[in-house]
């Protein structure tokens, strides 16, 4: 009988140390699992790093077109500006092509500028007017060669 009492002595009830182990160790590596398998499929939601994102933006050459100075249309030359654009291209020939048409390109831009509102150059109304010259650009020359257009020196007196 003494036997008997000392064997239920050692089998108390309780937890064991191995299944404590076991289990954290499941947890973690389900943890572990979990995590990198989140990360995988919100990888396309994030935006992409800044050196990418400036690797992106100096792929394009720019092409000085040059200083416009003109009446603004429709002040009866009371107001002038005077600002200096650069187009961006994204391939070297291309940027070989586009300096033999630059004076179709000056014509079409100093033509727009002139032809602008004091409304149209204002700050809010710059974007609308970069995109039409883009498209009346292209449109000149045929293909889709300029992909950006840029306004630095903007003077409107």
């Amino acid at each position: 009988m003494a036997e008997e009492n000392s064997k239920e002595n050692e089998k108390k009830p309780g937890l064991d140390i191995k299944i404590v182990l076991i289990g954290l160790l499941i947890f973690l590596v389900a943890m572990g699992a979990s995590y990198f398998l989140m990360r995988s499929l919100m990888a396309p939601l994030y935006p992409e790093s800044e050196k990418d994102q400036e690797t992106e933006v100096l792929a394009g050459s720019l092409i000085s077109a040059g200083e416009f100075t003109t009446n603004v249309g429709g002040t009866e030359g009371n107001h002038y500006l005077k600002v200096e654009v650069f187009i961006e291209v994204s391939d070297k020939k291309l940027q070989k092509s586009i300096e033999g048409y630059m004076p179709i390109v000056k014509d079409t831009i100093l033509g727009a500028f002139s032809s602008a509102s004091l409304s149209d150059l204002d700050i809010v109304n710059r974007e609308k007017l970069k995109d039409e010259l883009k498209e009346e650009l292209n449109a000149k020359m045929g293909s889709n060669a300029i992909n950006n257009v840029y306004f630095t020196n903007f003077i409107l007196q």
